[in-house]
């Protein structure tokens, strides 16, 4: 069979089209730039908290933020606006790492997408607040949504726990209960109204988170210990991975979903 010259001539052209397509492709799989959080704090310590949330958002990073860390950016002088933006990304990241986990999907090697740790003590030394990450992107187990770091858990106990809510953490703190009692009481507990809505108002993809980052900086400033705040971080991240995991298993879509 022989090929026509016309036939040739589209040999050139498809191949531009192909590389075009592949370098378009390699473009948008190309790992984002990561903010460091000391621009957060930078932007900060103007007067305009509001350019500060857009700059969280605009720069796509997520920050894998311990209950205490709210406390400590407070500290820097981090306004509760942007406290309440930290915290909203992180759940929504969870969220949708938690979706991605039930059905079989994943965000795979691209290390600036996942939630970013971070060491806010190098702020005092000039440091930019950062942690290293390279493992980010690898850390995968069964137990839990693949890149988030280690001192989270989808577990957030018993159903048949008893029930706690920040309002009764917050009067433990004030009657001076020690924080090593709190703390072990809330890991022995379930949290109660923590789970957010979106409200009538506000079209999301993601629920509003129900403990945001100025309420944990207020717990640390009203005499939380450190212990007390990452305990009910790690409590209130645990029960958004079960909400979301049942929520997305009733999808009908992946292992043990309810059909």
């Amino acid at each position: 069979m022989s090929i026509s010259r016309r036939s040739l001539s589209l040999f050139p052209r498809l191949a531009v089209a192909a590389c075009a397509l592949l370098f378009g492709a390699c473009s948008v799989m190309t790992p984002r730039p990561v903010t460091p959080i000391s621009e957060v704090v930078t932007l900060s310590k103007g007067d305009q908290p509001d350019r500060v949330v857009e700059r969280i958002t605009s720069s796509k990073t997520t920050y894998a933020l311990r209950g205490s860390d709210f406390g400590k950016l407070a500290d820097a002088g981090v306004p509760p606006k942007a406290l309440d933006a930290l915290q909203q990304t992180f759940v929504n990241d969870v969220d949708l790492l938690t979706r991605y986990w039930v059905l079989g999907e994943s965000l795979g090697g691209c290390v600036s997408c996942y939630p970013q740790p971070v060491d806010l003590a190098s702020l005092a030394n000039g440091g930019n607040g950062m942690a290293d990450a390279s493992y980010v992107a690898r850390y995968t187990t069964f137990a839990k949504p693949q890149g988030l770091p280690d001192w989270v858990t989808a577990i957030p106990g018993g159903a048949t726990a008893p029930g706690l809510t920040i309002g009764e953490v917050e009067s433990m703190v004030k009657a001076g209960t020690p924080g090593s009692e709190i703390a072990a009481r809330i890991r022995a507990s379930r949290l109660h109204d923590i789970i957010g809505t979106a409200g009538i108002t506000q079209i999301s993809t993601h629920y509003v988170a129900g403990l945001s980052g100025s309420e944990l900086a207020q717990l640390r400033k009203d005499g939380a210990s450190d212990e007390v705040v990452d305990a009910l971080q790690q409590k209130f991240l645990a029960e958004i991975i079960e909400f979301a995991r049942i929520r997305y298993q009733s999808w009908g879509k992946g292992p043990g979903s309810m059909k």
